[in-house]
């Protein structure tokens, strides 16, 4: 993973290094004067890490419902026992025929 991350880096800094172009990024009343590697991967990161925010929060929602079948499970496996305790005769009881 190491080597990934280093080939990377490389590839970004090779990247920015090529798109010395100076630009200005206009937001609302923000006003930044940059080069257009520098925007690129600036945008790629805040895209980046808006992603991983919306999949975190997605991962809460199906943690959140996996527990609650996994309750549901559970109160189905009991009520399934507790009916098969009630179905076999007890001792003392004959066993019914078939």
């Amino acid at each position: 993973m190491f080597i990934v991350g280093v080939i990377l880096l490389l590839a970004f800094t090779v990247f920015v290094l090529e798109n010395r172009t100076p630009i200005t990024v206009e937001f609302l009343a923000w006003r930044y004067d940059t080069q257009l590697g520098l925007a690129l991967v600036a945008a790629a990161l805040a895209g980046a890490i808006v992603i991983y925010l919306s999949s975190l929060l997605k991962q809460r929602e199906l943690r959140v419902q996996a527990r609650a079948a996994e309750a549901r499970l559970r109160d189905m496996e009991r009520q399934q026992r507790q009916a098969e305790r009630q179905a076999t005769p007890g001792e003392g009881q004959p066993a019914p025929h078939p």
